[in-house]
């Protein structure tokens, strides 16, 4: 698998289809402590070979390919990575397609790139989501944070490593929570109602905070934060058919 090289010295692993006929291309950001290659990014391969459109995707830095190297990365190094992606690599009309922590900077992407994002789907997006870890720190975890600078965190669906470097520079990017979020292209949030690191009910905030006007949400029953099951990839599916009008 070939290696992107970023201004930031970090080279992970990534994939880039062109896009034929002017179709858009599908920019897939995956989750914390996750990667870009399991069955949600095969989903989202599997309908742009059948459209003619493009897809772009990548292990963020510290992640995947590189994940040796997490402890030195962070949020903003993540968002920045994603925007050189947008900038540099790929040509026209966009849909980003976000699991979870990407659900958070598929957002920002709309929000800092509204020319080229002309769609966002986010799979159990999960903007600001490290307000609820710091809210969550215990004692011991803000001693270890302090001595060591990072804990460890994990619930039923997932563990992760928690840095401070991460909390300072998500915190740094979080969304308002008094204002709307400008974000104006369609958006689809598929949330599993089974989500253990997310409260299914917060994808209905996120849709009221959202600015544009074609917002919509779908709530799988019985799917969880992975949304790896098979309902949860015919809508991602459906959605991608009909995020945009080409």
């Amino acid at each position: 698998m070939s290696k992107y090289t970023f201004k930031s010295s970090f080279a992970t692993e990534f994939e880039y289809i062109p896009p034929k006929n002017n179709c858009p291309t599908v920019l897939y950001l995956h989750g914390f402590c996750s990667d870009c290659w399991g069955k949600k990014p095969e989903t989202v391969k599997a309908f742009c070979l059948e459209r003619g459109w493009g897809l772009f995707r990548f292990d963020y830095a510290g992640h995947g390919s590189d994940r040796e190297n997490f402890e030195k990365a962070d949020f903003e190094i993540w968002k920045n990575q994603m925007l050189e992606v947008i900038d540099q690599a790929i040509e026209g009309d966009i849909v980003c397609v976000g699991s979870s922590m990407g659900g958070w900077l598929s957002l920002l992407a709309a929000i800092e790139r509204p020319q080229r994002v002309k769609g966002v789907i986010g799979l159990a997006a999960a903007p600001n989501f490290v307000r609820r870890f710091a809210a969550m720190v215990t004692p011991e975890q803000q001693r270890q944070l302090q001595d060591e600078g990072r804990f460890s965190y994990g619930n039923a669906d997932f563990s992760y490593v928690i840095t401070q470097r991460f909390i300072d520079t998500a915190m740094e990017n979080c969304l308002p929570e008094e204002q709307s979020w400008p974000v104006l292209c369609p958006v689809h949030l598929i949330q599993g109602m089974q989500d253990a690191s997310l409260p299914w009910q917060s994808a209905l905030d996120f849709a009221a905070s959202i600015a544009s006007e074609q917002v919509e949400v779908k709530l799988l029953k019985t799917s969880n934060h992975r949304l790896n099951d098979d309902v949860a990839a015919a809508e991602l599916y459906n959605s991608l058919a009909n995020i945009v009008n080409i």
